[in-house]
């Protein structure tokens, strides 16, 4: 017992005085700011690269962004931060741990609720959505809401028709086969036409029209990783608990809605 807690003793600090590398493809501004925080939080040094040829066999190996995930073939620690969760999973194997990009769908549910309370919500995806999209579908607990899936001989319109006659928010979801690029007017147009706001998959949907959402900003995923980095070990990859609330204004006022200002309290972040 003894030598087992010595040696979780030797791993955290391995991993509390590692030099931590961000590993990206591309560089960007965002990016500049993630090490920047990032270094101001640890009170030490934190190197951005591209190359993993670079890395020293004790760094600590932040990879950001799908690209660095799917490349990743190293021994060193590593982290994976701003990558798809099916990135992540695909390459679980490889990685030491991760935060999922997607807000995890239980959270978005409580805060279509705590932002339209006692509205019914449809919960919007496909039957081709990715699995642990639907296992996060299956364990959905609360009141109010339903969900509606679209099957793969069924058009979008349809399965719209379907949501918006009986409920009065639509909660939009991680599935590809329902909310992209070329759909995602089409849903909006017709669930605004009646009167339904969006809650969006995630933070893009913001600017495309969506009223709220949650999602973990700069300072979240600092925090997080902070975490893990301080951590007696580093756990598997998961979503991250800090996050905050995204609202769009200006779609609110369009629709003649009045969006709580507590929602941060009522999701008891």
């Amino acid at each position: 017992m003894r030598l087992v807690g010595f040696v979780v003793l030797l791993l955290s600090m391995a991993i509390s005085h590692a030099d931590v590398v961000v590993l990206s493809e591309a560089h960007s501004p965002a990016l500049q700011q993630l090490v920047v925080r990032l270094s101001d939080a640890l009170a030490k040094p934190v190197s951005l690269r591209q190359e993993a040829s670079d890395l020293s066999a004790d760094d600590i190996v932040i990879l950001a962004g799908d690209g660095a995930v799917t490349g990743w073939r190293g021994k060193q620690h590593s982290i994976a931060v701003w990558a798809r969760r099916e990135a992540i999973l695909a390459n679980v194997d490889r990685l030491s741990s991760g935060i999922f990009s997607e807000p995890p769908l239980q959270r978005q549910l409580d805060l279509a609720r705590a932002a339209f309370p006692g509205d019914q919500i449809s919960v919007l995806m496909s039957d081709s959505a990715p699995e642990w999209l639907r296992q996060e579908a299956s364990i959905l607990s609360g009141e109010n809401y339903s969900l509606v899936e679209k099957r793969a001989n069924q058009s979008l319109n349809q399965v719209l028709r379907q949501a918006l006659a009986k409920h009065d928010v639509i909660l939009g979801t991680a599935d590809p086969a329902v909310f992209n690029a070329s759909t995602i007017k089409n849903i909006l147009i017709t669930a605004y036409r009646q009167n339904i706001p969006l809650v969006g998959p995630h933070q893009a949907y913001i600017r495309a029209g969506a009223i709220v959402t949650t999602y973990s900003s700069l300072d979240d995923t600092v925090a997080r990783l902070v975490d893990l980095l301080r951590a007696d070990s580093l756990p598997p990859p998961a979503h991250n608990p800090y996050f905050s609330v995204l609202k769009n204004e200006q779609v609110a006022r369009s629709l003649d809605i009045t969006l709580p200002d507590n929602i941060d309290t009522l999701l008891n972040k």
